[in-house]
């Protein structure tokens, strides 16, 4: 979790898939879907899972 960063995709607690756009010390706020009106401030424990972006 300490190497989580703006860019990266997410897997919340709750079950939703989605991408980091802002982070703060103990909070991240995730967009969800290619909706730019859906971005959820939550807390960083409720990230179970990260990926990084490729670099392809």
């Amino acid at each position: 979790m300490a190497s989580m960063a703006i860019g990266d995709s997410v897997l919340t607690t709750a079950g939703f898939y989605g991408v980091i756009i802002d982070m703060t010390d103990d909070t991240v706020i995730v967009e969800f879907g290619n909706n730019k009106n859906c971005r959820i401030p939550m807390q960083k424990q409720a990230i179970v899972q990260i990926e990084k972006p490729s670099e392809d």
